[in-house]
């Protein structure tokens, strides 16, 4: 008799279970977790910005049109590769 009542409950669980629908659950779970790699991103590029800025003044003639040449190419990469 007890293995019937436990039977009838189990069964009841699952049927619950089974009838909430978790797909919309795992939806945002992919959203926030690509929202915290966009996050991350953002602040490694603004951080690698702020060390740019503050690396400018302290570097010499040749440093600096390096980084001036890395620029243009990178600028013109990006134009090639947009559209």
């Amino acid at each position: 008799m007890t293995l019937q009542a436990l039977n009838n409950v189990t069964s009841q669980l699952s049927h619950i279970v089974s009838s909430i629908n978790v797909e919309p659950v795992s939806y945002i779970l992919v959203t926030i977790g690509f929202a915290l790699l966009l996050i991350i991103i953002i602040s490694g590029v603004i951080y690698g910005l702020v060390k740019v800025a503050k690396a400018v003044p302290s570097m010499s003639t040749k440093e600096f049109l390096l980084f001036l040449v890395i620029i243009a190419v990178f600028l013109v990469v990006l134009g090639i590769l947009l559209p």
